[in-house]
């Protein structure tokens, strides 16, 4: 019978990694974005969005595949709303960020998002976090991440 590696106790399960991970990639984000709507400039109830959908490990935690939407331009607003209707979200892109939105076509036509090939483990996720702390501000990623698991992922490294 194969034997999996010992996980330090001070690491947290793999779904809590997950979800810190989703936490930091998401405040990285917004960071990223001068805490604002790439729409209309809002500065309140703002949202991390995925291009590219996060079920797709080789793209979900890539800056570039994010974009922050104030809630009612994320999920509400029937023209752009890549939620409520994504061609017009599409076509806003194209005109407002056509870099962006090229680098978003040919990512999903050559089928780049796709091709994760790694295993999604707890040593995965404790890889994103380390890469993910350095776009987002120490008291934030303290705040995150807990001071000891924080102490741990220095001492691993």
């Amino acid at each position: 019978m194969k034997r999996r590696k010992k996980t330090s106790s001070r690491v947290p399960a793999k779904g809590r990694l997950r979800d810190l991970s989703d936490r930091l990639w998401s405040l990285a984000v917004k960071e990223d974005w001068a805490g604002k709507c790439m729409v209309c400039g809002s500065r309140s109830s703002l949202n991390s969005h995925h291009l590219i959908p996060r079920q797709h490990q080789a793209t979900r935690y890539s800056l570039r595949n994010g974009c922050c939407l104030c809630a009612r331009c994320h999920q509400f607003d029937k023209d752009i709303s890549p939620h409520q209707n994504a061609a017009g979200w599409l076509c806003w892109l194209r005109e407002h960020f056509p870099e962006l939105c090229q680098w978003y076509e040919e990512t999903v036509e050559n089928g780049e998002h796709k091709k994760f090939q790694g295993t999604v483990n707890a040593p995965y996720y404790c890889d994103v976090i380390r890469s993910l702390k350095q776009y987002v501000e120490e008291e934030d990623y303290v705040r995150i991440v807990g001071v000891s698991f924080s102490q741990w992922l220095e001492e691993d490294a």
